[in-house]
C-alpha cells in the first residue's frame, strides 16, 4: 500500500510542473527545455530561504519572486530567439544553473544537496503526504483545463499553429508568452514545495538532464496541449518508472537500462505524434 501511496505522492511532486511545461511546449509550441533550470533555481531559493527564516509562506514568497524573474528571462529569450535557437539556449541556461549549484559548495553544499527540509505541520506521514497530493493533482488539473478553455487558451494555440494569423487578429505575441511562462514558473513552485518536502533533501541529481527527458517524453507521450493526456502520461510513465526500482539489476546498469528505455519511449511518441509537433504552416 506504501508504494501505491509513494506513486501518488510523487505524481502530486511533478504534474503541476508537467502540466505548466505541457502549456509552453505542447500548447504553444515554444521549444523551452529550461524549465528544469527555473526549478533548480526555485527549488534552492525555497529550501535556502526557509532554513535562514524558518517561514514557509515566506520562502514560497522568495521563491515565487524568484522563478517569477527566471521566467521572465525566458519569456525575454522566446521573443529575441527563433524556436532552435530558444531550445539550443535554454538548454544552456538549464546546465548553467547546475553549474552553479555544484560548484557553489559554500551555499548549496554542491552534490551532497541540502538535507533535513522541515515540514508542515500537518504532513507526519506518507498518507498526509499522499492526501495532499490528490489535492495538489485535482487543483492543477482542474486549474489547467480552465485555462486551457480560456481565452488565453485559444490565443496561444492560434499564436502556434500560425503567428502571423494570430497577430492579425489582435493577439499580443509578448503578453501571452509572458503569462505562459509565469504560470510555469509558478507550476514548479507548488511541485517543488511537494517534492521536497516528502524527501526532505534537496539534491541538484533530480534536475538532471534525465528529468528533462522524462520531462518531454511526457508531454510528447500524453499528447502535447492535452491536459487529460498528459495527466494520463504522467501517471503510467511515473509508475513504470518506480516500478523499474524492483527489477533486479545492479544500480550502475539501473540507470543506464531506464534512460535507454525512456529514450526509445520518446523516440516513438515523437515519431508517432511528428505532424503535431511539427505542424505544417498554412499557406495561401
Amino acid at each position: 500500500m506504501d508504494f501505491y501511496l509513494h506513486i501518488i505522492v510523487l505524481i502530486g511532486g511533478i504534474l503541476p510542473s508537467i502540466l505548466g511545461f505541457n502549456l509552453v511546449f505542447g500548447k504553444g509550441k515554444i521549444l523551452h527545455f529550461g524549465g528544469l533550470g527555473v526549478s533548480v533555481a526555485i527549488g534552492y531559493m525555497l529550501v535556502l530561504a526557509l532554513k535562514a527564516t524558518g517561514s514557509y509562506p515566506l520562502a514560497i514568497l522568495i521563491a515565487v519572486l524568484g522563478g517569477s524573474v527566471m521566467s521572465l528571462f525566458f519569456a525575454w529569450l522566446s521573443l529575441r530567439l527563433e524556436p532552435d535557437g530558444l531550445g539550443v539556449m535554454s538548454i544552456a541556461v538549464h546546465l548553467a544553473a547546475l553549474a552553479v549549484v555544484l560548484n557553489w559548495n559554500s551555499v548549496t553544499r554542491g552534490a551532497l544537496g541540502i538535507p533535513r527540509i522541515p515540514r508542515m505541520w500537518f504532513l507526519n506521514s506518507v498518507p498526509d503526504f499522499a492526501v495532499l497530493a490528490v489535492l495538489t493533482i485535482i487543483a492543477s488539473v482542474v486549474v489547467f483545463w480552465l485555462i486551457d478553455r480560456s481565452t488565453f487558451g485559444r490565443q496561444i494555440a492560434a499564436l502556434a499553429e500560425h503567428e502571423w494569423h494570430a497577430k492579425s487578429l489582435g493577439i499580443n505575441r509578448t503578453k501571452v508568452h509572458i503569462i505562459a511562462f509565469l504560470i510555469l514558473g509558478v507550476a514548479q513552485v507548488v511541485s517543488n514545495v511537494v517534492y521536497l518536502q516528502y524527501l526532505t533533501l534537496l539534491h541538484p541529481n533530480d534536475y538532471q538532464f534525465p528529468a528533462l527527458v522524462f520531462w518531454v517524453m511526457v508531454a510528447v507521450a500524453g499528447r502535447p496541449g492535452s491536459i487529460w493526456g498528459v495527466t494520463i502520461s504522467t501517471f503510467l510513465l511515473m509508475s513504470l518508472k518506480e516500478a523499474l526500482r524492483f527489477v533486479a539489476l545492479p544500480a550502475a546498469i539501473l540507470g543506464p537500462v531506464r534512460l535507454m528505455l525512456f529514450g526509445l519511449i520518446l523516440f516513438i511518441a515523437v515519431y508517432i505524434r511528428r505532424d503535431t509537433l511539427f505542424p505544417k504552416q498554412r499557406s495561401i
